[in-house]
């Protein structure tokens, strides 16, 4: 075989992502990332999606619960699911690992930053237009992401990833702001018919996208990455919910 009809075979040989590579090379090791009080919960694949599960529906029963009593308590629980999505979102895309870090600050910092600031907005404007300056918040947080890239200087590695990773964090953030409006809804319809509808449907829906969700996410690493995995769909379903209940109550009363 001459080196022009070998080529194409040596391009697919090396054209093989990085994080697959830090996977097979950390194999031996990494029941370690699991060490902590917890155990091994999470070190298989069965148990890890177990954990992920575990965390969705304990969200979303606790959103949904705290939007049925009290405008301030869902702001609090969307607020608490805000730090654990920026705690362990670096994490749950495999960012992190790839570029060979525990955490990434700067993207934590990021997607907690905006989650908080679009909780606090719907909660100060619950009364007129909770979502109102969502779009705004959801900006500025895509243009941090891309700031926070370029501060690190050309040719980094994991740009895009990193990019990708964090905007999607911070769509998922912003998104929380959707059941302190789904809470204002139901104070306003003085009933929780609702909260308690919306979540039956969504539940269906979580289901379905959680687990898509889990199965495009690393199957290894930090359990904070699974929690993660679990608390995101519910937070993306936050801004459906409120507009399908806004339709429910006001269009078919």
């Amino acid at each position: 075989m001459t080196p022009q009809e070998s080529q194409p075979q040596k391009v697919i040989e090396t054209f093989l992502p990085e994080l697959s590579k830090l996977r097979r090379a950390k194999q031996k090791t990494q029941l370690k990332v699991y060490s902590g009080p917890l155990g091994r919960i999470g070190a298989t694949p069965r148990s890890r999606y177990r954990l992920v599960a575990i965390s969705a529906l304990l969200t979303l029963l606790a959103l949904m619960l705290a939007a049925s009593l009290s405008i301030g308590l869902t702001a609090l629980v969307s607020s608490v699911a805000a730090l654990l999505i920026a705690l362990g979102w670096p994490a749950a895309t495999g960012v992190a690992e790839l570029r060979g870090r525990r955490r990434i600050t700067s993207h934590s910092l990021t997607i907690l930053a905006v989650g908080l600031a679009s909780v606090l907005s719907a909660w100060l404007q619950a009364h007129r237009s909770p979502l109102e300056l969502l779009p705004a918040i959801a900006s500025v947080g895509v243009v941090a992401a891309f700031m926070v890239e370029l501060a690190r200087g050309e040719g980094a590695l994991g740009r895009l990833e990193s990019v990708i990773s964090t905007v999607s964090g911070v769509m998922a953030a912003v998104s929380l702001a959707g059941w302190v409006g789904l809470a204002a809804l139901a104070q306003e319809a003085e009933s929780n018919l609702p909260v308690i509808a919306i979540g039956t449907i969504l539940g269906v829906a979580l289901a379905l996208m959680g687990t898509r969700l889990i199965y495009a996410g690393p199957r290894e690493g930090p359990r904070r990455g699974a929690l993660t995995l679990g608390v995101t769909p519910v937070a993306f379903i936050g801004v459906v919910s409120y507009v399908s209940a806004t339709f429910l109550t006001r269009v078919i009363g």
